[in-house]
């Protein structure tokens, strides 16, 4: 899997868009390297606007909150929750530089 580099500034957040496959079941889990470096949430779509149309597929969002200087790795893999074990059908890695 290739990694995307990224800069953030510490107090400043970066949005990950990611394709959806809710009606099929998969959903985006995501891992962090460092949590004192970064720190990641889903996007709340009750605070947040995002357009999310019924019956349909839509886009999952995770925010990254940039907390201190350093750097860390989020690996982002979709699945579906009940199969934990084997490869991923989709998944993404961010090397997040904080400054």
């Amino acid at each position: 899997m290739e990694s995307e580099v990224k800069e953030i500034k510490a107090g400043t957040s970066l949005t990950v868009v990611l394709p959806g496959l809710g009606t099929a079941g998969f959903q985006w889990f995501y891992q962090v390297s460092n949590a004192a470096c970064v720190d990641v949430r889903p996007y709340d779509h009750a605070v947040d606007t995002f357009r999310q149309d019924v019956g349909t597929s839509n886009e999952e969002a995770f925010i990254i909150n940039g907390k201190s200087p350093g750097h860390a790795s989020v690996t982002f893999e979709q699945r579906r929750i009940w199969e934990k074990e084997g490869q991923a059908i989709n998944a993404r890695r961010l090397e997040i530089t904080v400054t």
